[in-house]
């Protein structure tokens, strides 16, 4: 057994505990938040098609990728709607998507030696462990968006060989059905390897293949869109809301918590209502005209939401959004105040509610409560003030600040010593890698981009980990020879 095929091996039974351990004592219809993705699948299998994002019979839909919940539906219709059941089948796909991927990343970048195999090994493992919200953690759709990237650059690399043009072609037809990263990843890397391959035949026609295979798919769901929504959408019906919730809501680019909570309709009633009344795409059709009001009026701050949305995916991920959950059982009094005030968001039953400020001085927020009347002012303040305190120390400390660096700057920086390490060219996974991760993030840093969208890159985010190995160990080697 070779090398990297050994290290698969050990990854998947790494990442079946990984996954098991701390999920299955906990496997109940509640360990998902199935979110929009979830309830389309349960409308699907209900027979009520590929709607209802939000439930409560709102219709026909193209807020969500049609690829994700497709999968989902199916093991719905296996295992029953939401239930338990289906959840553990989720989480042993997660796992062995993840599994999968990485055993691809492996293949991918074994050419390189052992260094950089065992270096990606680990990243990848490091990634599943400690990032937040990683498929391990939280049933998500991620495992699938990394599987198909990893097979996308496996083919890349391997381009030559039957079986990744078959793979190639195969992960063209899927992009534009998974996500609109994917698929503008999956057009940047066919675009660069017909320009690579323009004096070899072979290489044009497959990129000129697998590039129609990305139309006909974007094209498939479009006219679908048009027969269900009576409009053309390429990829997903809500990028008019996007934009506005992050560039005109936001101030800085990058929504908080509160502002999603405040306009996406899954959580705010009045939202839902007007979505459910004007339809998907008259609803979405409402945030077009002040978002574009906007970006006229200021384009200097666009520019500056897309620098710091580009900061967070290559810099530092930040990966908090200035809210935190209460624990006290506030008087419904003091609750309705705080709810006027801005400073809490009621989520309804045993949720309690939402600190929407959680990050605010504490001076200010003290003189704030004090102003409210509040009729249990100190216990209000004490919830508070404990709530700050689990704040920064999760997203505020030492590891918190290793951890934003580790998931967008550590990457970038391992590519730079690669390049400046090694002699000539990228190596091809470093460079196949780059473009892909240039793509997954460019629809993102241009409309909305957060710490969600980051997930699904740390597969090739370790195999730039992993390639500096070899390219520093021989540049030092250089060095100790010349002197």
């Amino acid at each position: 057994m070779g090398f990297p095929r050994l290290l698969a091996l050990l990854g998947t039974l790494a990442i079946g505990v990984l996954a098991l351990a701390p999920n299955v004592p906990h496997l109940s219809p509640g360990l998902r938040n199935w979110a929009e993705p979830g309830n389309v699948a349960a409308a699907l299998v209900e027979g009520r098609g590929f709607s209802d994002p939000f439930a409560g019979g709102t219709g026909p839909t193209a807020w969500v990728s049609p690829l994700p919940v497709w999968i989902e539906a199916g093991v719905f219709a296996l295992c029953g709607v939401k239930t338990a059941a289906a959840a553990g089948v989720l989480l042993f796909l997660s796992a062995a998507g993840l599994a999968g991927a990485l055993a691809l990343l492996l293949a991918a970048v074994a050419p390189g030696g052992r260094a950089a195999t065992l270096g990606t090994f680990l990243a990848f493992l490091l990634y599943c462990l400690v990032l937040p919200g990683n498929p391990l953690r939280v049933l998500s759709e991620a495992w699938l968006d990394l599987l198909l990237s990893a097979a996308l650059l496996w083919a890349l690399v391997g381009v030559d060989r039957p079986a990744a043009r078959a793979v190639l072609v195969g992960v063209a037809l899927l992009a534009p059905l998974d996500n609109a990263g994917l698929a503008a990843a999956t057009g940047l890397a066919l675009l660069l390897l017909a320009w690579r391959g323009r004096r070899q035949p072979e290489r044009r026609w497959l990129a000129a293949v697998a590039l129609a295979g990305l139309g006909l798919a974007t094209a498939g769901w479009a006219v679908r869109n048009r027969a269900a929504l009576g409009r053309f959408i390429p990829l997903k019906s809500n990028g008019w809301f996007e934009l506005h919730l992050a560039n005109v809501d936001s101030a800085d680019g990058r929504p908080r918590m509160e502002t999603v909570l405040r306009r996406l309709p899954f959580f705010d009633v009045g939202e839902f209502a007007r979505y459910r009344d004007l339809g998907e795409v008259r609803y979405v059709e409402t945030f077009r005209a002040p978002a574009l009001a906007a970006l006229r009026a200021d384009p200097a701050h666009f520019l500056g939401n897309v620098l710091r949305r580009l900061e967070l995916s290559l810099v530092f991920c930040r990966r908090e959004g200035g809210g935190a959950g209460t624990h006290y059982p506030f008087q419904p009094g003091d609750a309705a105040r705080l709810a006027a005030a801005g400073e809490l968001i009621p989520l309804g039953g045993r949720a309690g509610a939402l600190w929407t400020r959680i990050d605010r001085p504490v001076g200010a927020e003290r003189s704030l409560l004090r102003g409210l009347g509040l009729q249990e002012q100190d216990a209000v303040y004490r919830d508070w003030v404990r709530q700050r305190l689990a704040y920064d120390a999760e997203f505020r400390s030492p590891a918190a600040i290793a951890l934003g660096v580790f998931s967008a700057g550590l990457p970038v920086l391992a590519l730079l010593l690669t390049r400046l390490g090694g002699r000539g060219a990228l190596p091809a996974p470093a460079l196949w890698s780059a473009v892909l991760l240039a793509g997954l993030i460019l629809p993102y840093v241009l409309v909305n981009n957060n710490e969600r969208h980051q997930l699904p890159l740390f597969g090739l985010q370790a195999v730039l980990l992993g390639g500096a190995a070899p390219a520093l160990a021989g540049r030092g080697a250089r060095g100790k020879a010349a002197a």
